[in-house]
This record gives C-alpha cells, structure tokens and sequence, in this order.
C-alpha cells in the first residue's frame, strides 16, 4: 500500500478542461457529469454557479475554488503542485468553453510548461452556435472577444478589422450594446448584422438585418437585458464605377469648401460606404487634380 502511493504521488495528474451550458442546462454531456463526479479537485469561475449546476443536474461534486482574473497568478501554483502530485483538477467556467473571455489561460499554458496533460470535455459555445443561426459566411470568422470599454481604444481595434474577409463576432453587454451597434455603423457602413440574444435560453432571440434597422429595432425597447452575441458581416468589394456614379461628384463639390474629414462623414451618413472606400476615393480625385 505504502508502495503504491509512492507511486501515486510521483505520477502526474491531468488538468480536464470542461464546458458547461450557455444556458440551457441540459447540454452538459454525460461525460462531462462522469468528469465533475469523478475529480477531487474543481477550478471554477464562481464556486456559486458551479454548485447550483451541479444541484440542478443532481450530481455531486467534491472541492471547489474560484479561479478569476484577480487571483489566477496568485493560484497558479498551488493548481499546479496538486495536478504534479497525482491529482486530475477540472478547470471550468460559468457558461461555455472555459477560456473564452474567461480566466484560465495562464492555468493552462503553465501546465504545458510543466509538461502536465490536459484532456478536454468540449461544451457549447456562444460563438460557433450564434454563427451557425446567423446566415452569415460559416466558413471564415475572426472572434473579438468583448470590444475595449474606452471608445478610443474601441474605434482603433475596429478599424483594424476594416479589410478582414470574413464575418467578424464579438461578446457585448446590455449596457453597451446599441454603443458599440453605432460604432460599427460608422466605421463598416450599413452591413447586414446579426444580434443573437440569450442563445439557448427561454427568451431566446435572434435579429438578422442590416446595422440601421437592428439599431432602431433596439433603440425602441425600454430596456435591455440578457447575453449579446454581434456578428456583422465580412468585407465586400465595391465597385468602383458605382462609387464614381453614385458618390464622385458629391465628393468632388464638398472637397471644395470641406476638409477631408467632413466630407467622409457627409458621405458616410448619405450612403453607408465604409470610410476607407471614401478616402481612397478622395485621395484618387486628389491626384488627379
């Protein structure tokens, strides 16, 4: 026996990444319960939602701690000692695949470090379902995670993502949501616009338009609530000789007596053409003055 745990303790554990549900409790999968059952050792979120998941589903769990961004570095290696002393440790999140937008990256590249296995039990994810529903192009997608706070810094990422060929998906709050709808509609022009809500969940809701529709559609609720998901379509070519006859003399007649920057916006608000299309176009009339 004492031979044995020798043993048990000089091999190394295993760190289990597991899903959860977005929302709907019954996708989490029987192999993820056996996981939860089966593991001494539970890195959450919030130790909260994990027990009333875990209650919910009428399964038992044994120890749990929180993981977050405030205390991950000062965790990490404890996490590591117990996984390097035989223990198997679960790391998972409130809703979805852990690490999207959740703590635990530096958990996981650690365990890597310290040349730890790590499994995965995948889960739902907000993203790939909010695609899937969208009638958007599936088979290109850049995720940005939750656009920064600071309209600054906001508008300096989003112009980054002007020439990406494909459709483009961010996380966003209530609060912030008709904000960063209008962001894009200055910066992207009016594309067509996905806003998927509360994915999997009793209120469920899905608004597939262009960006101007969606945001009246949004500015006339009272309040809003739930979980967003925005996807907003990839970068399409324009034809140039549609520019030339819908926006040159336009833009020929403003250059006289505007600057450049009040003439894009003029354009912009008249025809929704992404401003870097309008800029290009300025700087072609300028050359050839």
């Amino acid at each position: 026996m004492e031979n044995d745990a020798k043993l048990k303790y000089n091999q190394q554990g295993v760190l289990r990444i597991v899903g959860t549900p977005i929302g709907n409790l019954m996708d989490l999968s029987p192999r993820g319960i056996e996981a939860f059952q089966k593991t001494d050792f539970i890195v959450c979120e919030d130790t909260r939602v994990t027990k009333r998941l875990a209650k919910l589903r009428g399964f038992n769990i044994k120890t749990l701690t929180s993981l977050n961004d405030f205390n991950e570095k000062r965790k990490l290696t404890s996490i590591v000692d117990k996984i390097k002393q035989g223990n198997d440790v679960i790391l998972t999140c409130d809703a979805g695949m852990p690490l999207v937008s959740d703590p635990g990256y530096k958990l996981v590249s650690k365990c890597i470090e310290n040349k730890i296995q790590i499994d995965v039990i995948p889960g739902p994810s907000a993203i790939i379902s909010a695609l899937v529903v969208s009638g958007l192009a599936p088979n290109n997608f850049f995720f940005g995670g939750f656009p920064p706070k600071k309209k600054k810094r906001r508008i300096d990422s989003l112009k980054k993502l002007l020439e990406i060929d494909a459709t483009l998906i961010w996380f966003e709050s209530p609060k912030r949501v008709l904000s960063f709808l209008s962001d894009l509609l200055s910066i992207f022009g009016n594309r067509q616009t996905v806003v998927a809500k509360e994915l999997t969940k009793l209120y469920q809701e899905i608004l597939r338009d262009d960006l101007k529709s969606i945001i009246c559609d949004l500015k006339k609720r009272k309040v809003l609530k739930g979980e967003y998901v925005i996807l907003l379509e990839g970068k399409k070519e324009i034809v140039t000789n549609e520019i030339n006859i819908v926006v040159q003399k336009k833009i020929y007649d403003l250059m006289k007596t505007n600057t450049v920057r009040s003439v894009v916006n003029t354009i912009v608000k008249e025809t929704n053409l992404p401003k870097n299309i309008i800029y290009k176009e300025i700087l072609r009339i300028k050359e050839k003055k």
